[in-house]
Parts: C-alpha cells; structure tokens; sequence
C-alpha cells in the first residue's frame, strides 16, 4: 500500500516522483506503521483464515507468510486516508473510502477475516491521531501541503499535451 493506491480518490496528478517531500513523509509513516502492525501481529500470532481453516477457505495465490490479526494493509489504508483527507480535505469522503477499500480487498481475496479489518482500522485511526498530534509530524505535513498546492492538479501527460 503506498499513497499512489489513493490516485483515484485524489486526482491523476499524484504520481510518483513528482512530490518528494510527500513521499518522503509517507515512505516514513509507512515504516512507522508497518513497524507497530508487525508487534502486534507477533503479539497475537492470529493465523491467516486459510491457515487456520484450509477445508473453509482456499490458500490464495500469494500467500502471507505473516500473522493474521491485525491487518497491515488495514491499518496503512486507515491511516494513510485520514492523513491524506488532512492534505486534500476536498476529496475526504473519496479517499476514505478507498482506504476503507484497501483493507476489505483483504477479506475478499482470503488472507483476512473482517475481525481482522476491523482491528486494522481502529488501529489504523489511533495511529493516525498519534501522527497529527505530533509537532513534529504537523511540520512535516504542513510541508507535504505547501509542496502539493504549489503543483498544477492536472495529470502530467495532461500538461503536456496542453502545450
């Protein structure tokens, strides 16, 4: 899950490349994020349902390897919407539904169970109130902001053939 996920919500113009201090930001919460969902995971050690129920559910083409319980792409997409909802509170309701998405694909493809989505996004959401409470955080988002409202909002191939 990166930011770019959130291309259809957002606009065309978030590619990748062309806001590096956004990027940058992200690449950092993800690690965060991805740092706590790990712990957690290790901490529980809730095996992924066609581990746990192989006759109920059929092993996925790419497997996890990792625990189940919570979901590690619930939990980005969580907090990933609602930090991007704060730079692009225009498209809140879209891009909080896709990250609401991101996890739920989850349980359809079989690697999760809606338990598990579900303990992502609460994770996801007290995460995220975690970063925007920092003020370090709200710097470096405030510099996001800044980077992307000085871009055009068209896609790049869109700017260029306006040319």
């Amino acid at each position: 899950v990166t930011i770019f996920a959130f291309t259809p919500a957002i606009g065309p113009f978030l590619q990748p490349g062309r806001f590096p201090k956004t990027e940058a930001l992200f690449v950092e919460v993800e690690a965060e994020t991805r740092a706590i969902t790990d712990r957690a995971k290790n901490t529980w050690k809730r095996p992924r349902p066609f581990v746990a129920d192989p006759v109920r559910f059929s092993d996925p083409a790419d497997p996890e390897q990792s625990f189940s319980y919570p979901s590690g792409h619930s939990t980005r997409g969580t907090v990933f919407s609602l930090l991007l909802a704060e730079l692009f509170p225009d498209r809140r309701d879209a891009i909080l539904a896709k990250g609401r998405a991101v996890g739920w694909v989850r349980v359809e493809i079989g690697v999760h169970t809606p338990f598990d989505i579900y303990a992502g996004r609460v994770l996801g959401q007290a995460l995220a109130a975690r970063f925007l409470g920092s003020p370090a955080f709200r710097e470096d988002l405030a510099a996001a902001k800044a980077e992307l409202a000085a871009a055009p909002r068209a896609a790049p191939e869109a700017a260029m053939s306006a040319r």
